[in-house]
């Protein structure tokens, strides 16, 4: 799976559709900038949107997790499925891992401002002795 691609299609789709980003986002109950950041291929839709954003697309869940059409009568083999399925766990995997990044940077930087205030504070309790 590819972020990328998937979200290249979900663009050409949604502009087939004459959909605007907000648009489709009000019709799948998201943000606007959730739309965007598929569309970048920032991030993946989350697996509860992918029924509903095949339904207004007009494809198939599959051909979102494959970020293409699918030629033919639209099979996967079971080899195809079980690839995608296990990239798009990946995915989600690697969604989660950042987000625990960003959460680890965020209490560093609070415990540091956090020292920084009691230093600050010590040292005006000092001057004012």
């Amino acid at each position: 799976m590819d972020k990328e691609r998937t979200g290249q299609l979900i663009t050409e789709l949604r502009k087939e559709k004459g959909l605007t980003q907000k648009q489709l986002a009000d019709a799948l109950n998201v943000t606007d900038k959730a739309v965007s950041k598929w569309e970048r291929g920032l991030s993946f839709p989350d697996i509860s949107m992918l029924e509903p954003l095949s339904e207004l697309l007009d494809v198939s869940i599959m051909e979102i997790l494959a970020g293409e059409r699918q030629t033919g009568d639209g099979t996967l083999t079971r080899e195809e499925a079980q690839d995608l399925i296990n990239a798009s766990v990946e995915l989600g995997d690697e969604e989660i891992k950042h987000k625990k990044e960003r959460s680890r940077l965020i209490i560093i930087i609070l415990i540091v401002i956090s020292m920084l205030l009691v230093s600050i504070t010590l040292n005006i309790i000092s001057l004012l002795r």
